[in-house]
C-alpha cells in the first residue's frame, strides 16, 4: 500500500506578478480580478476552494507558501497568505501571482494573494479578507503554527478552520493535558475543525486497525491490557485519546513517551498478543506487525510521501467536513485519562 506523493507544481515560477506597498484593499482586488481575467482566457478549469493561511512569522509563511504550490495544481483556488503584525503601524503591502500548471489534460490556473497587514487591521482580519475571496466557494482558513481564540473575527467568518496540533505543541513540553489541546476542543465547539496532524496520523490508525479486521485477531481487540504512544506532544495525545475512544481504556493503562516519531504499542491478553506501528529504519514508511505468543503472525506497510505537509493538506482539502473520531479522540486527550 502506498500513497500518492510528488508534483507538477514544484518550481513552478508564476505566469503574471503584480507587488506594491502601502497599498489599498481596493487595489489589490482590482489588480486581483485583472489577472482574473487573464487566466479565464488561458485555462479551462479553474478554482474550487478559498483558502486564506495566517502566518505569525517568516518560517511558517515559508513552509506553508510551498506547500500551496506543491498543491495548486490538484485543487486550485484562491490562496490569500497573510503576515500579521499588530504591533507596527497600519499598512498593507501585497504581492498577487497568478499560476498555471496541465493536470490531467487541463490547463488550470490560481491565484495566490500575499499581504502584509500591520496595525489595527491586523486584530480584524475578517474585514481584510471577505472582500478577497471567491463567492460561491468553500472558505477554508489554515493557521499553521498557533491556533486562534475560539472568538477571532476571522475564525468566524470561514466555513472550515485548518489548525496543525504539530506545531501548537512543541516538542520538549511535558505530557498530559496540553493547553493547546484544550483550545482545540473549545474550538471544535463553536466551528468545524480539521486537524492537518490527524490527517498525517492516519497511516498509523489505519494500519493499527487492520490487524482486528482479521477474524484470527479481532477477539484480541477486545482484551487489550496496555498502550505505549511515543510521538511529539500534539500527535502523542491525539493517538492516545484514539485508543482510548476506541478500545475503552482506563487510566494506568496508557503510558506515553516524548519521541520525534510517532509509534504505537498494544498489549492484549496480558502479553501474549503484541500489535506494533512504527516509521521504518530509513523513515520512508510505516510498518506494523502483529505478534501472538511471540510469532510474527501479519505485517502490514505503507509508503510516506516526500511532502507530508503537502498531502495533508490535499487530504483535508478532499474532505472538507467534520470528522466525528476525530473530535473523540480530542475529547478523550483533554480528559487525561494517562
Amino acid at each position: 500500500m502506498s500513497l500518492e506523493s510528488g508534483s507538477p507544481t514544484d518550481n513552478l515560477a508564476p505566469i503574471a506578478t503584480w507587488e506594491d506597498t502601502q497599498v489599498s484593499l481596493e487595489a489589490v482586488a482590482q489588480t486581483v480580478e485583472r489577472l482574473r481575467a487573464k487566466g479565464d482566457r488561458t485555462a479551462s478549469r479553474t478554482s474550487v476552494v478559498n483558502l486564506v493561511i495566517v502566518a505569525d512569522d517568516s518560517e511558517s509563511a515559508e513552509r506553508t507558501a510551498a506547500a500551496m504550490r506543491r498543491l495548486g495544481a490538484r485543487h486550485p483556488g484562491r490562496t490569500i497568505l497573510i503576515r500579521r503584525e499588530p504591533e507596527g503601524p497600519a499598512r498593507l503591502d501585497a504581492k498577487v501571482a497568478l499560476y498555471e500548471a496541465t493536470a490531467e489534460g487541463h490547463q488550470i490556473w490560481w491565484e495566490e494573494i500575499s499581504l502584509g497587514v500591520s496595525g489595527p487591521a491586523a486584530e480584524h482580519l475578517d474585514s481584510v479578507v471577505i472582500p478577497l475571496v471567491l463567492l460561491h466557494l468553500p472558505v477554508a482558513c489554515w493557521f499553521p503554527s498557533d491556533l486562534p481564540q475560539p472568538d477571532d473575527p476571522l475564525a468566524r467568518a470561514c466555513h472550515y478552520l485548518l489548525v496543525d496540533s504539530r506545531f501548537a505543541a512543541p516538542l520538549g513540553a511535558p505530557p498530559g493535558k496540553e493547553k493547546a489541546l484544550r483550545r482545540l476542543l473549545e474550538l471544535c465547539g463553536r466551528h468545524l475543525v480539521i486537524d492537518l496532524s490527524w490527517k498525517r496520523l492516519s497511516p498509523w490508525r489505519e494500519l493499527l486497525a487492520s490487524f482486528f479486521d482479521i477474524p484470527s485477531l479481532s477477539p484480541w481487540a477486545k482484551q487489550v491490557t496496555s498502550a505505549h504512544v511515543a510521538a511529539q506532544p500534539g500527535p502523542r495525545s491525539l493517538l492516545a485519546g484514539w485508543l482510548v475512544s476506541r478500545l475503552g481504556l482506563e487510566a494506568g493503562q496508557l503510558s506515553l513517551e516524548d519521541a520525534l516519531h510517532a509509534s504505537i504499542e498494544l498489549r492484549s491478553g496480558g502479553d501474549k498478543a503484541v500489535f506494533c506501528v512504527r516509521r521504518s529504519a530509513d523513515l520512508k514508511s510505516v510498518e506494523a506487525t502483529a505478534s501472538v505468543e511471540g510469532r510474527v503472525v501479519a505485517t502490514q506497510e505503507v509508503e510516506l510521501v516526500e511532502h507530508a505537509l503537502t498531502w495533508s493538506l490535499a487530504q483535508a482539502l478532499s474532505r472538507l467536513g467534520r470528522d466525528r473520531f476525530y473530535e473523540e479522540a480530542l475529547e478523550a486527550a483533554t480528559r487525561g485519562l494517562w
